[in-house]
């Protein structure tokens, strides 16, 4: 279905946009404001600095009841990351696979190919970003934000359904965006990069004495591709497997945030669009009408106050779309395409309170309602038109959680807390998180975690069925997950902390898109359950001279419950290596990043072998402060490497070509220049 119109979004975005243009007119442009570099901080004040994910309020990093990684802003142009898919890349326990279109996150060896990000709840400033027709977390290119207004990036991992509900399954990933006192100026840059690559973006930001705050940002992307070639594809009829001009890549995106005293609201919008090379879902292979689009929007406005010196409440409403569009190619030589369109719409509210009123307790209490007025699905061919699907199932969903931090004396917490959900198709459900908290010695701090969490099925997966190989499955029930970790964290100087976990994860009703061996069509089925157990290590330096190390080990090991098999897409070993150092003090910088990802075994019953990577990043302000230049290298080593294919990446032969593995780009660069007024 191709985008309508009309739709009450729009003149809630335009009304953002507008008050927020409006107050940048009596607004003097202030000098940049150089924030002082979380990366340069020594380790134990970054051990006592406040997150704000895990439990929904400030807290010290290391009293969280979780073991969370915090990407900076710095280190996002320090090592020139391009997307939040980049950014997760760097954290410990997780990995990212990409089919050319979309990129998926694993965490602690799951990581199914093609879930859509699925069990893992996406954030941007703590509300979500996940639609409500797929569940897809947008990590790539498809998300829309630039990551250039992200002031940091909160991943917790393990279920956080006892705070956030449904999706909070593999953990919580919370993008907070700059404000207008943290970004203080205007900003232009463009930048050019391997495959015919152009972007540019601008950026302004305000605070004025009056407590007004704001932040603008726009940004543009175009990418022609390259060629790519599948070995299964090898011959005549198929061009002997070169798909040529299927490879592009383009985006815009806008961004407001105001606030003023107790008031915020923000607003984005995003449009993507994307060249399928795979022949994906049966399509005809090499045609260069195949295309996804992806289109994010949201308005925001919350409102924050204390009501005594023991109570605050919160209190916030959000308005979401996503629409989703592919184009397809079934039929050979043929004017005929296949639209297959997605909509979802949501209006969610949220009311909380944190009271300090009893003595060593803090207690946040509260509720959430959303309404999913649309979870349209559509699929039908043009020229000539023929109708396959059409399906709207609107959804009402509600949630109220309480949690209490308890302190037992100086060196003992114990956080407690408890979510209940309910949802017109899937009912009841209620999800614990217990985790105690020792400091066992001055410089020794131990956890001990328990949780469990949840995902609903959403309305692709109950619903979908066309002529083109799909059925649908109404009677799919909610996977959940049972997790047990205990964590050690050593910090006994100043320059150096260290870290260690180690986890076992209990798995149900997986939900994963299957063929059916008596129709041979696609179907979403609950599998039998599945285990994952591992151990996590990372440690971090910082020396007198600025420089830094970063490193981290996590090994795993994730198999089907019934027969012991081990799943696919799941590394039973990661390596991460960040090693940063100023060249020439305050005007030029260098980082080294070394990822490894080892052996998989492929959805097509095959395997793809291990690889390491290397990127390069060099940062300079040759002209001062104002001027920034940077040049990147990724894939140094110029590595082939490749990851695994899914259920639907299988092209229209008779029979069917699988694809095994997809490859991934070889060496790539980007040159990029900013300048802020």
């Amino acid at each position: 279905m191709h985008p309508t119109p009309n739709h009450p979004l729009r003149p809630a975005l335009a009304a953002v946009f507008a008050t927020a243009l409006a107050s940048t007119a009596p607004l003097a442009v202030a000098e940049p404001d150089h924030h002082q570099d979380l990366n340069a901080l020594p380790i134990e004040q970054l051990l006592n600095l406040e997150i704000i994910t895990a439990s929904k309020f400030a807290q010290k990093i290391s009293e969280a009841p979780s073991s969370v990684s915090v990407i900076t802003a710095e280190d996002i142009r320090r090592f020139g990351y391009r997307s939040l898919a980049d950014i997760l890349r760097s954290v410990r326990g997780v990995y990212v696979t990409d089919d050319r279109n979309y990129s998926y996150v694993g965490t602690r060896g799951s990581g199914r190919p093609g879930d859509f990000n699925t069990r893992l709840l996406i954030l941007v400033d703590g509300r979500r970003l996940n639609d409500m027709v797929f569940d897809q977390g947008a990590v790539g290119t498809e998300f829309p934000i630039d990551v250039s207004l992200v002031e940091r990036v909160e991943f917790v991992p393990g279920p956080g359904s006892a705070m956030y509900g449904s999706s909070a399954f593999f953990g919580v990933v919370n993008v907070l965006t700059k404000t207008g006192a943290t970004h203080q100026g205007t900003t232009v840059s463009a930048s050019a990069a391997s495959a015919g690559t152009r972007k540019a973006r601008l950026a302004s930001g305000f605070a004025r004495a009056n407590g007004i705050d704001l932040l603008l940002g726009a940004s543009w992307l175009e990418r022609k591709g390259s060629d790519q070639y599948f070995p299964e594809y090898d011959d005549a009829a198929h061009n002997f497997g070169v798909a040529r001009n299927l490879d592009h890549d383009g985006y815009k995106r806008a961004f407001a945030k105001l606030s003023w005293g107790s008031v915020a609201a923000s607003a984005y919008l995003g449009r993507r669009t994307r060249g399928i090379s795979t022949a994906s879902y049966g399509q005809q292979f090499n045609d260069p009408r195949s295309r996804t689009v992806d289109e994010y929007a949201s308005a925001s406005a919350s409102w924050q106050a204390a009501l005594s010196p023991t109570l605050e409440v919160h209190a916030g409403v959000n308005l979401h779309r996503y629409r989703y569009q592919g184009t397809y190619i079934y039929v050979p030589d043929s004017a005929t395409v296949n639209i297959d369109a997605a909509e979802s719409r949501t209006v969610a509210s949220e009311v909380r309170l944190l009271s300090t009123a009893f003595r060593n307790h803090k207690i946040i209490a509260g509720a959430e309602y959303a309404s999913d007025g649309k979870r349209m699905l559509s699929n039908h061919d043009l020229d000539p038109y023929t109708f396959s699907l059409l399906s709207d199932s609107p959804k009402k969903r509600a949630g109220v959680y309480l949690q209490d931090e308890f302190r037992l004396g100086e060196r003992v917490i114990l956080n407690a807390g408890l979510r209940h959900d309910h949802d017109d198709e899937g009912g009841g459900v209620s999800n614990p998180r217990i985790a105690l908290i020792v400091k066992a010695a001055a410089h020794t701090t131990l956890k001990a975690l328990y949780g469990t969490a949840y995902r609903s099925p959403n309305a692709y997966e109950r619903y979908y069925a066309t002529n083109t190989g799909f059925k649908l499955n109404p009677a799919l029930r909610p996977e959940h997950i049972k997790t047990y970790e205990l964590i050690g964290e050593y910090f006994p100087s100043e320059n150096f902390r260290a870290s260690a976990s180690v986890f076992q994860y209990r798995f149900t009703d997986l939900i994963a898109l299957a063929t059916d061996p008596l129709d041979s069509k696609l179907v979403q089925s609950n599998i039998d359950s599945a285990r994952s157990k591992g151990a996590e290590f990372e440690a971090e330096w910082l020396r007198d001279d600025g420089s830094s190390l970063k490193t981290s080990v996590s090994l795993q090991y994730v198999h089907n419950g019934a027969n012991g098999e081990w799943l696919s897409n799941s590394p039973r070993q990661l390596f991460k290596l960040n090693y940063a150092k100023p060249l020439r003090r305050d005007t030029l910088r260098a980082a080294l990043e070394y990822q490894f990802t080892s052996r998989r075994r492929t959805a097509a019953d095959g395997h793809i072998g291990g690889f390491g990577l290397f990127n390069v990043t060099v940062l300079g302000h040759p002209m001062g402060k104002h001027l920034e230049l940077s040049a990147s290298i990724y894939n140094l080593l110029d590595k082939h490497y490749a990851d695994s294919a899914s259920e639907e990446h299988y092209d229209s032969s008779s029979p069917a070509r699988h694809l095994n593995a997809i490859g991934q780009d070889g060496r790539s660069w980007r040159l990029q220049a900013s300048y802020t007024f």
